[in-house]
């Protein structure tokens, strides 16, 4: 009888990343390989080679900056914060009483309604997944499903949301800056409007929901029910309270976001001319304290339940309290420090910069156009995805060449960046080294005590549903270019 083997840890996984991308930056520094950068705005190109790690100056670049990089990781602070909310929320019992009821719903509904919250959640950018991934795995746990499974389908959601959704975020306002910019090499009073690919989005939305339910409803099956219980009361009164304290409380985080009434407009910046950098842009308070203010606003009404229900006591333990999703969680805070020296090493390096630009120059060199140019695009930015899953850092890259590439085969910078966006959120979910597939699997070893997940067996489960994922991807941006009709308001995919 053949032994099934079991996966290396996920630490061990990073590790031998680790060795595999050093090696590699050995191999191609001794044999030249290199590429160039081209400077958004300028169209200035940059010479990038990529420097030796196993050299003095690699490793004293690692030993100096180790532990200031991991220091400097956006995600541990974003974890840390989060689940100071989420506790409160799951000890107060709150989040019990809401879940409970959804026991009722069929599984498909289940998924269904987790995957599209993931989609629109994006319109606060990483927040989604610090707040998320722990509350889908306490939802599952209270509707008796796998919590893994929740997690799991929270992060495909999420992940492939970046491509599409129904509500636009900040990134999406600096995407379209970005390809204004480069528009602006060949149409010098090229204008990028935010509403200009809608249809797209709304459509995409809808049709990803179903795919990705479809897919993981399959992928379900393979995960068995849990039944969790314990001594939480629920209060409809203290529910019907707390609804109150929080309509009020997002009612006065409305007006904050509102100019011109009285007092108002407190948390927007006063000095971008549109209302989008008002809510996001340099100097808005929003933009600062968005987490703050919406673990502020759980926080609150966590207590209010918690203190109605009885669940907390007024002379309770509240440290305990403050901290109780925390348990389970420290392999998540050990896997993003072994993480983060692999994004030290990539950004020291130029590793995947100069691949990816070694790509773009040679889709630019390419005399094609149409359909094979489209689907050209859209590979390449998958596989520049898997080695620099930054959207903003990634289209800085790109976009100085697609843009004005494609603008000559007669495709809008538009549709272009709709392409994009598309491919960037399907490359991510094929990527070892996205920091949040990582958080993903730190996850499931919160909820699964014996788990011998890891990175790649996670990855594996979800391909099925990357597959289709992408399928539709394709379908839907081949399909709108074949047929040609309007991407969003008073824009199309032609020039």
């Amino acid at each position: 009888m053949k032994l099934k083997r079991k996966p290396y840890g996920p630490v061990i996984e990073i590790i031998i990343m680790a060795i595999v991308i050093s090696v590699l930056c050995l191999i191609l520094h001794l044999i030249g390989f290199s590429g160039y950068k081209t400077e958004a705005g300028t169209f200035e190109t940059t010479l990038m080679v990529i420097n030796n790690i196993f050299s003095k100056e690699g490793i004293k670049y690692l030993l100096n900056n180790t532990l200031a990089h991991f220091q400097t990781l956006e995600p541990l602070v974003l974890i840390i914060v989060s689940l100071i909310a989420v506790s409160i929320m799951e000890a107060s019992g709150l989040l019990k009483h809401i879940f409970t009821p959804f026991k009722k719903l069929k599984s498909k509904y289940i998924t269904m309604i987790v995957l599209f919250v993931g989609i629109i959640s994006t319109i606060i950018g990483d927040y989604s997944y610090a707040l998320l991934l722990p509350i889908s795995g306490i939802f599952y746990k209270y509707i008796g499903k796998n919590s893994s499974l929740g997690v799991i389908t929270m992060f495909v959601g999420i992940t492939i949301g970046y491509g599409t959704g129904l509500i636009y975020n900040y990134q999406a306002y600096q995407l379209g800056n970005m390809t204004e910019l480069a528009a602006q090499s060949i149409i010098p009073n090229y204008n990028y409007e935010l509403l200009s690919n809608i249809f797209v989005l709304v459509s995409s939305t809808i049709i990803l929901t179903v795919v990705g339910t479809i897919a993981l409803e399959i992928l379900g099956k393979k995960y068995s029910r849990n039944e969790e219980t314990d001594n939480l009361n629920t209060s409809k009164k203290a529910l019907k309270i707390t609804t109150i304290v929080f309509i009020a409380l997002i009612c006065l985080f409305i007006y904050c976001i509102i100019p011109g009434l009285p007092h108002s407009g407190m948390l927007l910046s006063k000095t971008e001319p549109t209302y989008i950098g008002k809510l996001f842009g340099d100097g808005s308070l929003l933009s600062q304290g968005l987490l703050v203010l919406i673990v502020g606003i759980l926080v609150v009404c966590g207590f209010v339940y918690g203190i109605i229900s009885r669940n907390i006591k007024p002379n309770g333990n509240y440290s305990k309290i403050l901290t109780k999703s925390f348990e389970g969680t420290g392999y998540i805070f050990v896997l993003l420090f072994f993480i983060s020296i692999i994004y030290e090493m990539i950004d020291w390096s130029n590793f995947s910069t100069v691949i990816s630009t070694n790509l773009i120059d040679f889709v630019g060199s390419t005399n094609i156009s149409g359909v094979v140019l489209v689907l050209l695009a859209f590979v390449t930015i998958i596989i520049i995805s898997v080695f620099i899953p930054s959207s903003l850092a990634k289209w800085e890259l790109i976009s100085p060449i697609y843009v004005p590439l494609l603008m000559r085969a007669n495709i809008s910078p538009t549709f272009t960046q709709t392409i994009f966006l598309a491919a960037d959120s399907v490359g991510k979910l094929l990527s070892p080294i996205y920091i949040y597939l990582i958080v993903t699997v730190g996850f499931i070893y919160k909820y699964e005590k014996n788990s011998d997940e890891s990175i790649f067996s996670v990855m594996k489960k979800i391909m099925p549903t990357l597959g289709l994922l992408a399928l539709a991807w394709l379908v839907i941006i081949l399909g709108w270019y074949l047929i040609g009709i309007p991407i969003g308001i008073g824009s199309s995919i032609s020039l």
